[in-house]
């Protein structure tokens, strides 16, 4: 014999599936497998726009780091107030060709370098 309530159940799921609505595909099928195709598309690694940026194994400008990061700390992290120490870093890493060679006003630094021909007095 069967109970009541299990020929009740089994009366009122819907004609796709419990739950109502529209059947769900499949772990394998339906629209899970659509967007687990990856191969349609293809990924194309493309290089940094400035190139490589070696690390700084030997060190040879932690002390420009450091004392950028120390200003960064002093000045409750305002990097505005620290352009003169970001400057001699990476002058520093270009020098020992830890970066590419860029001209500083490339990088951010020309009403730096505008301040610094002006303070210099025209020889004649």
């Amino acid at each position: 014999m069967r109970s009541a309530l299990g020929a009740a159940s089994r009366r009122a799921a819907p004609p796709g599936g419990a739950g109502g609505g529209a059947a769900r595909p499949g772990p394998c099928g339906g629209a899970m497998s659509t967007a687990m195709n990856f191969s349609t598309k293809s990924f194309k690694a493309r290089p940094p726009d400035k190139g490589a940026f070696p690390l700084d194994h030997f060190g040879e400008c932690s002390t420009f780091k450091e004392r950028f990061m120390e200003c960064l700390r002093d000045s409750g992290y305002e990097s505005g107030a620290c352009r003169q120490r970001a400057m001699a870093y990476l002058q520093c890493r270009m020098d020992r060709q830890l970066m590419a060679n860029e001209p500083l006003e490339k990088l951010g630094f020309k009403d730096m370098m505008d301040e610094k021909s002006e303070a210099k007095p025209e020889n004649l």
